[in-house]
């Protein structure tokens, strides 16, 4: 069983990885969203290079790979002793296979759309209220960076307050600490007043 745990983790990472705004600018405006904005290839930057429309597009897919993989994983490993630790680490994987995927030579997006969406599949009401929490922060400040690290730091403090298994806990501060690393560009332009608001 560990063989195929080791293989499915592969899977996640291979599929988490597939840089879909980037895909969807190429196809429907025909530009590298690389050469554009941030040159990030997340929902943001696509929403400003491309429109909303594909912006909106970007950040379901990019959320849906990742909680589909943990979804196949509940209900593939549901009977397996390490059932919490493994998939919490099928989570981790799927952000870190859109954060550094293998087919853009491991410069990808920032991960929160991925992020939330594997927070939704594996706790639907700490990835619900984390969600909230962003789309809150984003109506209020209209500035993604600041959404992203309120609302992820925030699911630090709702896994403890909801008693989530240790390994949930764990998941949550260490997604903080790479997608807080991830902003530091965006921090910088927010501590110069310089960050764009959408």
């Amino acid at each position: 069983m560990i063989f195929f745990q080791i293989l499915f983790l592969l899977l996640t990472y291979l599929t988490s990885a597939i840089p879909f705004g980037l895909v969807l600018v190429k196809i429907f405006v025909k530009k590298d969203v690389r050469n554009f904005g941030s040159k990030n290839i997340g929902a943001t930057n696509v929403t400003r290079v491309a429109g909303k429309k594909l912006g909106l597009a970007t950040l379901i897919l990019d959320g849906a790979k990742g909680a589909l993989m943990v979804i196949l994983a509940k209900i593939f490993f549901e009977d397996q002793q390490n059932f919490y630790p493994y998939i919490s680490l099928v989570a981790f994987t799927a952000v870190i296979g859109h954060i550094f995927p293998i087919y853009l030579k491991f410069k990808g997006g920032k991960g929160v759309a991925t992020t939330l969406a594997t927070l939704i599949a594996l706790n639907p009401l700490i990835g619900i209220l984390t969600s909230l929490i962003w789309l809150i922060s984003f109506l209020f400040f209209r500035i993604s960076a600041i959404s992203s690290i309120t609302s992820i730091f925030c699911s630090i403090l709702l896994s403890f307050l909801y008693g989530s298994p240790p390994s949930q806990n764990i998941l949550c501060i260490t997604l903080f600490i790479l997608i807080f690393i991830r902003h530091k560009d965006n921090i910088s332009r927010l501590r110069q007043g310089k960050e764009n608001k959408i």
